[in-house]
């Protein structure tokens, strides 16, 4: 076992280190972390009964972001933010790669830190989800590479971040219709992984899937977004 640095922390006291009294050390482990700091017992637990659900129905959870968007990053105890693209991310990724062309689109909108250089056909569907809104898109994660991707302190170890199939898009509206319209826009774009963040939606072109909510999984899927998954075909719902 790989080893684990212990760390004193001034949080609450349901925020304990590599799984506290009731979990054990080995949480940090099975939840691919250098530690767990900012994570409760129940929170943790939750994030392993649904990589168990993602397992049980033949998918790959260590694909899904099942910390991206919490209101605490569960290694550094810091406030939400922490996903690619924004302020609290640990680097930039956005210098990266410069002998692959970097794309453009008044339609798109990476944020300063974000490395837009999916691939080509993803590039596509992401324009053509934005022409579909009527409105250009705030992206906030295209590509990332392994070395930026494990400085994200929780980013699935298997992201499709790195393939270049997959962004993240703030949402930029507040309405529960508008984010199913969003959903329903991003599916027809030809996107085939969803995911449902407070703050944004994840696109990718991977398997067939979807996830959000407590765990990141699909059994914590926010409820508002089960009916427009699953009239597109998303399994489990």
């Amino acid at each position: 076992m790989p080893a684990v640095t212990h760390t004193n922390t001034p949080f609450a006291s349901n925020v304990f280190v590599n799984g506290g009294p009731t979990l054990g050390g080995d949480v940090a482990d099975i939840l691919g972390l250098d530690d767990t700091v900012g994570l409760s017992d129940a929170e943790a637990r939750s994030i392993i009964e649904g990589i168990a659900a993602e397992q049980a129905v033949g998918n790959d959870p260590y694909i899904n972001e099942a910390f991206e968007g919490r209101e605490i990053n569960p290694n550094t105890g810091q406030p939400a933010g922490a996903e690619p693209g924004s302020d609290a991310a640990t680097g930039s990724d956005a210098s990266e790669d410069n002998d692959t062309e970097r794309p453009t689109s008044e339609w798109i909108n990476p944020t300063a830190k974000c490395n837009p250089r999916v691939l080509p056909h993803v590039w596509t569907k992401l324009e053509t989800f934005a022409k579909s809104l009527g409105r250009p898109i705030v992206m906030i994660s295209g590509y990332r590479s392994p070395a930026y991707n494990k400085t994200l302190n929780g980013s699935a170890s298997k992201s499709l971040h790195m393939q270049r199939i997959a962004a993240d898009v703030l949402w930029g509206t507040s309405s529960v219709q508008g984010r199913v319209d969003m959903i329903q826009r991003a599916v027809d774009a030809g996107f085939t992984g969803i995911g449902c963040y407070e703050d944004f939606i994840h696109v990718d072109t991977g398997t067939k899937r979807s996830w959000g909510g407590t765990n990141n999984s699909y059994t914590s899927m926010y409820e508002q977004y089960k009916p427009v998954l699953k009239a597109n075909g998303f399994p489990n719902y």
